[in-house]
């Protein structure tokens, strides 16, 4: 189970950094941008690793960290972006 969380920090990792190279953190993360995104792809992998054998057994949860870890560095930013914005106005 060790070697399979350390897939899915890794993972996530490249995940972070693979949306950090397609520009999809937000400009106000200008400094450390690139650590937060790989933080939240490490995060949402663990978290989809963890519900992923938990639903559907250790086999398919790397899968399922993968995606989830996709939707994560997606939607993350975007989330904290307009709650950002909300709480301004």
């Amino acid at each position: 189970m060790f070697m399979l969380i350390l897939i899915w920090l890794l993972i996530g990792m490249l995940v972070g950094l693979l949306a950090t190279a397609g520009k999809l953190r937000p400009e106000s993360w200008s400094r450390f941008g690139w650590l937060y995104m790989a933080g939240i792809g490490m995060g949402t992998a663990f978290c989809g690793g963890l519900l992923g054998t938990l639903l559907v057994g250790r086999y398919f949860a790397t899968a399922m960290a993968l995606w989830i870890a996709v939707m994560g560095v997606v939607l993350v930013p975007q989330v904290i972006k307009l709650r950002r914005n909300q709480k301004m106005v």
